[in-house]
């Protein structure tokens, strides 16, 4: 039976992370993002979301990137999680902003080591080889990582930053069985309101 979903939005999508993933599912925390550039071209990749709470989701970057930059442009963004063998959908609407460097700075030390020496690798590279837009050779990427690797103490670089998803309308998506439709319910929040109105629509 689908879930009737009620109050807060943002703590039902935390809760549904933490179920994905106590059933085991793959990196249940992965959301696409999907961005627009100043011209309107689109732009989609998955981001790892690391913090759910009543504002928004955060998720960190290196830049510049293509995310960086469109999200510096136009700041209108939308996102979706899906975990299939659960049946759930969610589906993000709003804008994206760069939080303040502290922010960066207390998260980097919590990121896995990988994570932490591909942003060094990213540095290093966007630093040394600009104007590339992102075509570098694989060895040189493998070169950058394996130096980041000597790095003690290995702080945040400078480019590493932390993204602030705020949304304005979130649509749950149930799916259905055989004898029942499927579900949608929608939360919105228009801009400067505090409260979410919920209503159910078409899936």
């Amino acid at each position: 039976m689908p879930e009737n979903l009620t109050g807060a939005p943002l703590p039902i999508l935390d809760r549904w992370v933490a179920e994905a993933d106590a059933a085991g599912l793959p990196l249940p925390s992965t959301m696409t993002l999907a961005t627009a550039d100043a011209a309107g071209a689109p732009h989609a990749r998955t981001v790892l979301v690391t913090q759910i709470g009543h504002q928004g989701l955060r998720f960190h970057s290196s830049t510049p990137t293509s995310k960086t930059e469109d999200i510096a442009a136009n700041p209108r963004v939308s996102a979706v999680f899906h975990w299939p063998a659960l049946g759930r959908q969610v589906i993000l609407t709003g804008t994206a902003r760069e939080l303040p460097a502290e922010v960066s700075d207390a998260a980097y030390p919590t990121r896995p080591r990988q994570l932490q020496l591909v942003a060094w690798a990213y540095q290093d590279l966007a630093t040394q080889e600009p104007g590339t837009d992102g075509e570098i050779d694989q060895t040189r990427i493998r070169e950058r990582f394996d130096a980041a690797a000597s790095r003690e103490p290995l702080t945040r670089p400078a480019g590493w930053t932390t993204l602030e998803l705020s949304p304005r309308r979130i649509d749950f998506w149930q799916a259905g069985t055989e004898d029942t439709p499927p579900t949608k319910t929608r939360f919105t929040r228009p801009d400067g309101a505090d409260a979410w109105r919920v209503v159910d629509t078409l899936p």
